[in-house]
C-alpha cells in the first residue's frame, strides 16, 4: 500500500506540467554594454543562477565577452530592435509612423518607424541576416516588434480611448484600402478624420490589417534567422497586457496578435515591469497565465530589478516577491531587466540566488 502511494506520487510529479526544475528554465539577464572584467561578471552570474544573456549586438561582437560566457555555459541571445529606430528617423523623417491624431509616433525616447515601409523592412531583414552570420548567437530576441505605443507610461486606470494608436500614415491606409477594396470618403481630409472613419466603420478589419503588418514581420525575421542558423531560438518582446486590458489593447493598440505570432517563435516575453507600471507582484503571474492560454509553454516574463520611472516604492522584498511570482507555473523562466540595475543594489543579486536555491 505504501509503495503504491509512493509510485503514485512519483507519477504525479513527473506528469504535472508545473514541476520544472530551475535548471530547466531560462534564467536571463539583459545587458547592453559593460566596461568591467568579463570573467568576474559571468562568475557572479553563475552564482546567481543566470544561464542566458540577452545582449546588444555590439556586446555580442566582443570576442572576450563571448569567451567568458562560453566558459560558464551561458547562452547568448542578441536583442534586435525592429520598428524603434531614432537614428534612422533623424536621417529620414518620412519613415515615421503616424498616430490617429495625425502626429508623428514619438513620445519621450520612443520613436517608431511605420511598419508598412517595404524598403525599411527589407533593410531590417538584411541587417538581422548579417548579425546572425557574423555573431552566431544561440537565439535572437526581437524587440519593438509592435505598433507604436509608449506602454511604459500607461497605468491601470488609463482610459483606453486616450491612448494614441498607429499607424495611420498614407502608406498604411493605402495598403489597407487596396487589400480590402475600401474607399475613404473625400470628406475625410485629415489624418485624424481618416483614423476616426476607419475605427468607426472598419475596426475589425483595420485592426487585423495592423496586426498582420507586425505578424508578417515576425514571420519574415524568423525565416531569415533560421535560414542562417537552423537551430536558432527566437524570442519576442511583448507588451504586458492581458487579453481584455485597455479594450483588448494588445491587438487594438499594440498590434500584437499572439495567436498568429506564436507559430514563428519559440518564446514570448511580456515585459512585466510591475513597479514602473504601478502593479503588484501577483500581476506578473496573472499576465503569464493569461498569455499562456494563447501561447502555451512559451511565456518567459521579463521583470525589473530596481525602481524606475515613477516614485513608487520597490524594496528588495518587493523584488523577491516579483521574482517568485515570475517563476510560478506555467512560466518558462524569468529575464531580469537589467544588469546595471543589479549594480545599484547588490542585495538583489543575493535574492536571485536564494530564490533559485529554494526551487
Amino acid at each position: 500500500m505504501i509503495m503504491s502511494r509512493i509510485l503514485l506520487l512519483i507519477l504525479i510529479f513527473i506528469s504535472f506540467p508545473g514541476c520544472k526544475k530551475a535548471s530547466d528554465k531560462i534564467i536571463g539577464i539583459k545587458i547592453y554594454d559593460y566596461s568591467g572584467d568579463y570573467n568576474k561578471l559571468v562568475s557572479v552570474w553563475e552564482e546567481m543562477g543566470i544561464n542566458t544573456a540577452f545582449v546588444s549586438t555590439s556586446l555580442a561582437a566582443d570576442k572576450n565577452f563571448r569567451a567568458a560566457l562560453r566558459s560558464k555555459g551561458i547562452s547568448v541571445y542578441i536583442i534586435f530592435p525592429v520598428f524603434f529606430n531614432p537614428e534612422m528617423l533623424k536621417t529620414d523623417s518620412t519613415l515615421y509612423a503616424i498616430t490617429n491624431t495625425g502626429s508623428k509616433a514619438c513620445e519621450d525616447w520612443v520613436n517608431f518607424v511605420c511598419p508598412s515601409r517595404k524598403i525599411y523592412r527589407n533593410g531590417i531583414k538584411n541587417q538581422l541576416s548579417e548579425f546572425i552570420s557574423a555573431l552566431d548567437p544561440d537565439g535572437v530576441s526581437i524587440d519593438f516588434i509592435r505598433q507604436f505605443v509608449y506602454w511604459e507610461k500607461i497605468y491601470p486606470d488609463t482610459d483606453y480611448s486616450t491612448i494614441e494608436k498607429s499607424c495611420y500614415c498614407d502608406s498604411c491606409i493605402a495598403g489597407f484600402s487596396l487589400k480590402h477594396d475600401v474607399k475613404i470618403p473625400e470628406s475625410c481630409s485629415t489624418t485624424a478624420a481618416k483614423a476616426e472613419w476607419l475605427d468607426n466603420n472598419h475596426q475589425v478589419l483595420w485592426n487585423a490589417y495592423r496586426c498582420e503588418l507586425i505578424t508578417s514581420m515576425v514571420r519574415e525575421l524568423s525565416e531569415i534567422a533560421h535560414s542562417r542558423k537552423s537551430d536558432i531560438l527566437v524570442n519576442l518582446h511583448i507588451v504586458p497586457w492581458k487579453r481584455d486590458d485597455f479594450n483588448k489593447g494588445g491587438i487594438s493598440i499594440a498590434g500584437q496578435d499572439l495567436d498568429s505570432m506564436k507559430s514563428f517563435t519559440d518564446y514570448i516575453s511580456p515585459m512585466c515591469y510591475s513597479q514602473m507600471l504601478d502593479r503588484d507582484a501577483e500581476w506578473i503571474s496573472d499576465v503569464v497565465k493569461d498569455m499562456d492560454l494563447k501561447a502555451g509553454g512559451m511565456v518567459i516574463p521579463s521583470i525589473q530589478v530596481y525602481p524606475y520611472y515613477i516614485e513608487r516604492q520597490y524594496t528588495t522584498a518587493d523584488f523577491r516577491s516579483c521574482t517568485e511570482e515570475a517563476l510560478k507555473p506555467p512560466s518558462q523562466g524569468v529575464i531580469f531587466f537589467s544588469w546595471p540595475l543589479f549594480e545599484k543594489d547588490s542585495s538583489r543579486m543575493r535574492v536571485v540566488s536564494e530564490v533559485f536555491e529554494q526551487l
